[in-house]
């Protein structure tokens, strides 16, 4: 998972707009709170975009040790366009009732 905490959301939020709150699943103990994003959800957006820019960003996210800075190197290099991509993939993810495990194939769960 890609854990991006509620400062860091607020932050995003102002470059990017309310559809980062949209990403993944929120969670929070009372007091911490984060939004969970799923690689495999960034998978499948980096795959619909077609964009072979994307698809190099998402190998050097998978094969870092902080996948949170690798993510957000991320959005700030493809900004709304992966966003949305990443809210449509945890929709339709949500929607199918299927969650996407760090394992799945992000063609299969397309």
């Amino acid at each position: 998972m890609i854990i991006l905490p509620d400062d860091e959301l607020r932050r995003l939020e102002k470059q990017f707009g309310p559809e980062v709150w949209r990403m993944g699943s929120w969670n929070s103990d009372g007091v911490f709170g984060y939004c969970a994003v799923s690689p495999p959800e960034v998978q499948t957006a980096a795959a619909a975009s077609g964009d072979q820019a994307w698809c190099e960003a998402l190998d050097r996210l998978m094969s870092s040790p902080d996948r949170t800075r690798a993510f957000l190197e991320m959005l700030e290099s493809f900004g709304l366009p992966l966003i949305h991509g990443i809210v449509a993939a945890h929709r339709e993810c949500v929607m199918s009732g299927r969650p996407m495990s760090e394992t799945s194939n992000a063609t299969q769960a397309a």
